[in-house]
């Protein structure tokens, strides 16, 4: 009597190479037309009366500046704690309850069942033996232990999960070489990279099984993915992911296996790599979720502004979202709390105006356009004449009419937003307006984007 645990999803076939091709023209389609958003929508339900629904507006996704990833990649990376087995942490994380794993590994065709005969055990095994060894020598090659993402903690050869996070591990390859100041000082790197990868492998299989959602942590990670990156891009990873799911189960070679990382790794592009992976780190860290951590992320300005305007919610209560599901056509339904909607999504009059005597000014870089100043004032000509003296630049109102308050708070916002010189962004500003350690900062934040977002200002 042998155990069988090799299985792949019972439909699982081998499909011919012109079905492949097909797959791999539908999924370019599915990219070409991702600029559109016309036919895809977002629903809030706060389980207050009917949803509320939200239709993207078309705006390009936060990018991450090399430097600034870099450097929050290895804050967020020591709070990571390795774990023994990556794999089994991974869906313990993603899967919001032991029954939801159970029902992930019935599906898969992975839970133990007895074969008296062993032959579809001994045919698995023998199809997946060359697979295992090249991925053990391919994890040497690079001056790693030969089960370098501990993918073989339950047998001597690669299940599905474990093809999958091999795929995973090699689509990051456009972004491995940022990340390794991140990774050197620690005490076990290759483990931290393991946790990482697995986790991110399990949650984008949340997308691939019937009836696809996210609770808990993955909900919370699937907000910020879409504050980040956009509804439509998102979208595409996960259309991405699971024609990378079915080249993996079909994959009886190492080659076949890389062919099929690298491809979605192309589909994923560096920027969304970065989002990704930075996001992921943020919200597995063992000291804090990414509820806590969100408002401090490099890009979170500019993300908060995003999730209002793709989703209609608050970036800063990103813990607030319970669950995600998406359709079959691409629409996404998030259940959260009331308090998470944006302003924006509830209608006109929801934000509320601001009255004072206090304006916000910029100053532009005559050569490049790019902001490279903000401030404040109560008299525009005065600070005007000031700067022009002292710094040699010339300001203009950008708005007026402010409290004091309102005024530092889209000021703040302007500085995340555009980035303090010394942090690789274009301002010549040497401080924040607003410290991110002042209690107050989050809400003041999110006044400062809402207010920025009533005239339209897009960072441009």
């Amino acid at each position: 009597m042998f155990i069988q645990f090799f299985g792949l999803r019972p439909s699982d076939t081998r499909w011919p190479p012109g079905v492949i091709m097909l797959a791999l023209a539908g999924l370019l389609l599915v990219l070409l037309v991702g600029c559109s958003t016309a036919s895809r929508v977002v629903r809030l339900d706060t389980g207050e009366g009917k949803p509320l629904v939200v239709t993207p507006r078309g705006e390009p996704p936060v990018q991450l500046r090399e430097g600034e990833f870099k450097a929050s990649l290895a804050e967020l990376a020591r709070e990571v704690r390795p774990v023994a087995n990556p794999l089994q942490h991974a869906r313990r994380l993603m899967f919001d309850s032991l029954w939801h794993e159970e029902v992930y590994l019935t599906w898969t065709g992975r839970r133990l069942e007895l074969d008296p005969e062993g032959e579809t055990a001994r045919r698995a095994a023998q199809e997946c033996l060359a697979l295992t060894h090249d991925y053990g020598r391919w994890c040497e090659r690079q001056g790693r232990s030969r089960d370098c993402l501990s993918l073989l903690k339950h047998g001597p050869v690669l299940d599905a999960d474990g093809r999958y996070v091999v795929a995973m591990e090699l689509a990051l390859g456009v972004v491995w070489n940022e990340t390794q100041e991140a990774f050197k000082d620690m005490a076990s790197p290759e483990a931290v990279r393991a946790t990482l990868v697995s986790a991110m492998a399990m949650y984008l299989m949340l997308w691939s099984i019937p009836e696809p959602a996210s609770k808990g942590l993955a909900a919370s990670l699937t907000a910020g993915l879409i504050a980040y990156l956009g509804v439509d891009t998102v979208w595409s990873l996960i259309q991405g992911w699971r024609l990378l799911v079915a080249e993996a189960d079909r994959a009886t070679t190492f080659a076949e296996l890389r062919a099929a990382g690298e491809r979605f790794g192309r589909v994923m592009g560096k920027n969304s790599a970065r989002v990704f992976l930075l996001l992921t780190t943020a919200a597995i860290g063992n000291t804090a979720v990414l509820a806590v951590k969100g408002p401090g992320l490099p890009g979170a300005s500019r993300a908060a502004v995003l999730a209002e305007s793709q989703a209609g919610f608050q970036w800063a209560a990103v813990g607030e979202v319970r669950s995600v599901a998406v359709s079959a056509e691409g629409s996404f339904t998030l259940a959260l709390a009331p308090g998470a909607v944006a302003m924006s999504a509830q209608g006109p009059g929801g934000g509320g105006t601001s009255s004072g005597t206090t304006s916000v000014y910029i100053s532009k870089n005559e050569v490049t356009g790019d902001v490279q100043y903000a401030g404040i004032t109560d008299d525009i000509a005065r600070r005007g004449a000031e700067q022009l003296r002292q710094k040699g630049i010339r300001i203009e109102e950008f708005m007026k009419n402010l409290s004091r308050e309102d005024a530092r708070a889209v000021e703040q916002a302007l500085i995340e937003i555009h980035g303090l010189g010394k942090n690789g962004g274009t301002l010549m500003n040497r401080i924040n307006s607003i410290a991110r350690s002042n209690p107050k900062y989050a809400e003041a934040l999110r006044r400062g984007l809402e207010l920025l977002e009533s005239i339209g200002y897009t960072g441009k």
